[in-house]
């Protein structure tokens, strides 16, 4: 426990160390911090260790963020609760009721951690964003290409809401493209669907079709002609009949009505057979095939089409779909084929580029969690105070709370005074563990013992970790996770300064109560029963 507790820890924050991960065989090599890449693919044989990592993997599916923070935060639960040797009954029944209370205070006005989201400025998503990409240092971007990256982020989420809609609407859709090789300052974010560039397509082509909207059919099923792609079914061929020839034949049928019906732009997820295809561009039709799954539904999203899934009857006029336009776009050493919606669709592309491939998985898969972050913030606008802050002054306002009516709580919870103020001094330890974790070379972190916020000294810095509050000489700071007097965090108000480092409101919200209820869980297990054989 202790293991994964410091593989966790040290790779938390934007100076967490990088894990490399390969097997005793050879094969990939895996350079992440990222607790899910981390979890995925490292093997645990203690069962309550799978579980934790479990509910990590499964946090992060859904929230996409502060998936460490929950992995340290069990951890130094669980450590912190045994090492004082605490009841687990009695422990369980504490860390429940500060969950509670950590609950009400997170959701309430008061907050003195929460800063609503203003989507009509976009600084606060930036910020969101940037503060997701710069605690993932195996992106190994700087200062600039961060900035960049994170207003591309908070770009395509602003992209992939639909303006003109009303009542229930749906997300548009990002499609993530990768260019590796190039500078990161090469990442775009492009308005519609982005595809390779179709065979033997020129740019007199184009200029040919003239100026849309543009007619485009959909099919999902192979137009390959190959008998073998008709699927697990069992055929009947008479004598004299050739299957192939009768499936071309049905083809060209096929081409003919898309043809005759005026179809601009004849897209495939499969194979095309290449007579169909000559005979589509013969007459001046654009063909797109091995389109692929994961582009299926952001075509279909973008053209208001359907996808055809079979051959053998004429295509539904509800199935065309219909495009405003389509170019070729130059995205750094490649040249793609862009389709811009005719109407609302929401459709967005990210052409992120770097150096090299692990840098640009890496980055990719940041991305696409930092969207899925501000998405959720429509929900609950949002964002927490980042850079340890939020620890810290949570654990505060915890301890102060409670130790002024710990008497009465303990009586309440039937339990003794002593065992209560022990497991909020566990609890709150935990917390503050956590914001501890974000240093990684030697330097001391300090809380301040007016806002309650988290310091690290530096010359060049004269605000808090978050950002929010200035340095000034009568602020008394003390080092975290020492005795010092309890005390009401002071909130901050009428401050011109905004935090530089935010944390998903959200994610960081189930990530505490799921902490607290896996942590109350493995303590409650007295054995564990394993078949050997």
């Amino acid at each position: 426990m202790a293991l994964l507790r410091n593989i966790l820890s040290t790779a938390y924050g934007p100076a967490g160390r990088l894990k490399q991960i390969h097997n005793n065989v050879g094969g990939h090599v895996l350079t992440t911090s990222t607790s899910t890449a981390l979890l995925k693919r490292v093997d645990m044989s203690e069962p309550l260790l799978k579980m934790i990592s479990t509910a990590v993997q499964h946090h992060t599916a859904c929230y996409s963020d502060c998936g460490l923070f929950l992995g340290i935060f069990t951890l130094r639960l669980i450590e912190n609760t045994q090492n004082n040797g605490l009841r687990t009954a009695a422990a369980a029944k504490v860390y429940k009721h500060l969950v509670e209370e950590c609950n009400m205070y997170l959701k309430g006005d008061s907050c003195g951690c929460k800063v609503p989201v203003d989507f009509s400025n976009s600084d606060s998503l930036i910020a969101l964003a940037r503060s997701m990409i710069a605690s993932k240092p195996a992106c190994m971007l700087n200062s600039r290409e961060t900035k960049h990256i994170s207003s591309l982020i908070a770009q395509a989420f602003l992209y992939s809401i639909h303006c003109n809609s009303s009542g229930v609407s749906c997300f548009g859709r990002t499609v993530t493209i990768g260019i590796e090789g190039q500078s990161v300052s090469d990442s775009s974010v492009f308005p519609g669907l982005l595809v390779d560039v179709p065979e033997m397509l020129q740019h007199a082509d184009l200029e040919r079709l003239g100026s849309g909207p543009f007619k485009v059919v959909l099919f999902s099923v192979s137009l390959s002609g190959d008998i073998s792609e008709v699927g697990d079914v069992t055929l009947e061929i008479h004598r004299g009949v050739d299957p192939e020839r009768d499936l071309l034949q049905q083809l060209l049928k096929l081409g003919e009505q898309v043809v005759m019906d005026k179809v601009n732009l004849f897209a495939c997820q499969k194979v095309v057979h290449p007579i169909l295809q000559h005979y589509l561009r013969k007459h001046g039709v654009v063909v797109i095939e091995r389109l692929g799954l994961a582009l299926m539904e952001p075509f279909v999203q973008l053209t208001g089409g359907q996808a055809i899934a079979s051959l053998c009857s004429s295509v539904p006029v509800e199935a065309y779909g219909m495009v405003k336009e389509f170019c070729l776009q130059s995205c750094g050493s490649r040249e793609l084929f862009q389709l811009l919606p005719s109407k609302d669709a929401a459709v967005t592309t990210m052409v992120l580029c770097h150096r090299n491939e692990t840098m640009l998985e890496e980055l990719k898969m940041t991305c696409k969690r930092a969207e899925h972050v501000l998405r959720l913030t429509l929900k609950e606008p949002y964002a927490l105070l980042g850079g340890g802050c939020t620890e810290t002054l949570l654990a505060t306002h915890i301890t102060h709370m409670n130790c002024s009516k710990a008497s009465t709580i303990a009586q309440a919870l039937c339990i003794s005074h002593s065992e209560f103020i022990m497991a909020v001094k566990a609890f709150c330890s935990s917390l503050q563990s956590v914001a501890l974790s974000l240093e990684h070379d030697g330097q001391d972190c300090l809380i301040d013992l007016t806002y309650a916020h988290r310091w690290v000294p530096d010359i060049y810095s004269k605000t808090c970790s978050c950002g929010l509050v200035e340095d000034r000489s009568n602020l008394e700071k003390t080092p975290l996770n020492t005795a010092y007097h309890t005390f009401s965090p002071v909130s901050l108000e009428n401050t011109d300064s905004q935090p530089r480092i935010l944390d998903s409101f959200s994610a960081k919200l189930n990530a505490l109560n799921v902490a607290v209820e896996m942590a109350n869980f493995v303590l409650d297990v007295k054995y564990i029963i394993k078949d050997i054989n």
